[in-house]
């Protein structure tokens, strides 16, 4: 098995992020670092240690939904601002959250141990769907109701996105935007690049689930119809 795939189903982070712990030098296998996230590895037959710490195969995960409150970082630590995401769950479940969300961005997160799913879910290629619900200080210039969905060119490095959006008020300050590849700060360089800026932005849906339902700083574990809806998502 690939490390970063061990890694992944051993619950420590998302592939990707487990890339970056072994190209760090932090994941020694039988006592020998390795950098290599493609090292294949004997999983039965050999002992991992992250930053230390033995790490084992998981054969059940969780899966949790949060409503994220404003002013919380998506980072288990921070050493810039202890109001992180994982100080809303009890120090016993041990998960990661399933990409990010800004600071002051608030709505459903996702957190789990299933470092495989977590990958599908936010790499671009599977195209999981996320909805947000935008407030603006003005409308944008221009038609970015027609010109989002066959794909704009964003001013600050040229990335490419497509979504739809879709206005809720004649004032075109209220919006419904689909997004399906996760681009970092994705809404907001979008509302940019049309000269508004977004002042308050809540994420209703990820992969089909929503957090609406509780109140801002709350969590449960997703029912099994739920875990079987993302999992399907994520194909």
């Amino acid at each position: 098995m690939r490390l970063n795939k061990f890694l992944a189903h051993c619950g420590v982070d998302s592939r990707r992020n487990c890339d970056e712990l072994i190209f760090q030098g932090r994941v020694k296998v039988d006592g020998e670092a390795i950098i290599n996230p493609g090292a294949q590895i004997d999983e039965k037959n050999v002992e991992v240690h992250v930053d230390g710490d033995l790490v084992k195969l998981k054969n059940n995960y969780t899966y949790i939904k949060l409503h994220k409150p404003k002013g919380y970082v998506t980072s288990r630590k921070d050493p810039h601002n202890p109001l992180t995401v994982m100080t809303l769950l009890p120090n016993v479940i041990n998960v990661v959250p399933v990409g990010r969300l800004d600071k002051d961005t608030t709505g459903v997160l996702l957190l789990t141990d299933d470092g495989d799913l977590n990958y599908r879910l936010t790499h671009p290629k599977h195209g999981v769907e996320k909805e947000y619900e935008v407030l603006l200080r003005q409308e944008p210039k221009g038609n970015i109701e027609k010109e989002l969905p066959k794909g704009i060119v964003l001013d600050d490095n040229g990335d490419k996105v497509k979504g739809e959006a879709q206005a809720l008020n004649r004032k075109r300050t209220h919006y419904i935007v689909l997004l399906r590849e996760g681009k970092k700060r994705e809404v907001k360089r979008i509302f940019s690049h049309y000269e508004t800026r977004v002042y308050r932005l809540h994420r209703n849906n990820f992969a089909g689930v929503c957090a609406n339902e509780l109140a801002p700083g709350r969590w449960k574990k997703l029912t099994a119809k739920e875990i079987e809806m993302i999992k399907k998502t994520a194909e």
